[in-house]
């Protein structure tokens, strides 16, 4: 596991308890700084599914502030981090990364933009997918992709997902 997994690990109960969900977190060198970069968005059980609009991300400036001293106090006290970085905290963006299966579940109905790391079938070379996330069961989204129609897609085969709003 590697050191942003682990500090995810360590804040992760912590954001939870305090209604933030880790959406990801990224630790790289940048410009010759160690960045620490956290993205997360509100937990919001009390959003109606049916509803897209309430299930957008309604992170602050106010929220990004309250968790980046909440993420400080606990980087700083832990230890896995001896040297200097930068801590960044913001909201996903409006096409947010789907990396958990929670994500898939939260986000049916919507435009999703999907790329797998090697084709699904042999017959097929597609990769990419784009269209509406119909369903996500059994560790497998089934997305209505523009080019082909209804397709099963292995959630461990997927390199990269996001929302496609914009």
């Amino acid at each position: 596991m590697g050191i942003a997994q682990n500090i995810q690990s360590m804040v992760e109960p912590t954001l939870l308890q305090n209604g933030f969900e880790v959406v990801d977190v990224q630790y790289l060198r940048e410009g010759g700084r160690w960045v620490l970069r956290f993205f997360i968005d509100k937990t919001d059980q009390a959003a109606n599914p049916n509803d897209l609009a309430s299930r957008r991300s309604s992170v602050t400036l106010e929220d990004c502030e309250n968790v980046s001293h909440m993420i400080e106090l606990l980087v700083d006290s832990s230890e896995l981090l001896t040297h200097s970085y930068s801590l960044e905290v913001s909201s996903p963006g409006v096409n947010r990364p789907l990396k958990k299966e929670m994500d898939y579940r939260k986000h049916l109905g919507e435009n999703v933009k999907v790329a797998c790391w090697s084709p699904l079938t042999q017959e097929s070379p597609q990769r990419n997918f784009s269209g509406i996330l119909l369903s996500c069961e059994g560790n497998q989204i089934e997305v209505l992709d523009l080019t082909s129609g209804k397709v099963q897609i292995p959630i461990d085969a997927i390199a990269k997902a996001h929302l496609d709003i914009l």
